[in-house]
């Protein structure tokens, strides 16, 4: 993520680790808009929000798989998997707050702006002929993450009083600030 632009050529095997790894981020922020979108208490407006969402999670980690390398004695179900133990440690930390307008002030405020940050550094170093599928679902995936960023932070901005859990709330923000900007993270992004 935070590599130089010009530091050469991605084979398929590091293509494929990346498109892995972006699924399993798909996916995971399925289960966690999922899970915030079936919480019978809360906000119906954030309910509604993370269904939303859910559902276009969902569809972007179907997207990625179906661009996971078919090839001999590669199984690409195991390519599936996060790109660092902290992302899944924060991401798991993330899914345990109790309170629906913190859990959505982490995620629009930090997860999903990093993540519309990630889609556009690779969109910008995709090979047009070598990584055609993936760039198309880049471009949809950073649309989406830009997009839920914007709209879930005018959410809580209108929700009132903000999240009660307003000092787990900066402690996350700054855990996904510092996962997302280690350049760890997603490794393999860089020119192909």
């Amino acid at each position: 993520m935070g590599e130089d632009a010009t530091a050469g050529w991605r084979g398929i095997d590091a293509l494929g680790a990346l498109v892995g790894h972006y699924g399993w981020l798909e996916w995971r922020l399925f289960e966690l808009t999922g899970a915030q979108a079936a919480r019978p208490e809360g906000e119906a407006e954030l309910r509604v929000w993370h269904a939303a969402a859910a559902r276009r999670h969902g569809e972007l980690a179907t997207r990625w798989a179906e661009r996971l390398p078919v090839r001999a004695g590669v199984d690409a179900g195991a390519l599936v998997r996060p790109p660092s133990a902290e992302l899944a440690d924060a991401l798991e930390r993330l899914d345990a707050l109790d309170d629906a307008g913190a859990a959505t002030a982490v995620l629009v405020s930090t997860v999903l702006p990093r993540a519309a940050e990630l889609y556009r550094a690779h969109l910008e170093v995709a090979s047009p002929v070598r990584e055609g599928s993936v760039a198309e679902v880049l471009v949809d995936a950073h649309r989406i993450a830009a997009g839920e960023a914007g709209s879930g932070r005018t959410l809580v901005r209108n929700l009132g009083d903000g999240p009660h859990n307003a000092v787990q709330v900066a402690e996350l923000v700054t855990v996904f600030e510092r996962v997302f900007d280690n350049k760890r993270v997603f490794p393999a992004v860089r020119a192909s």
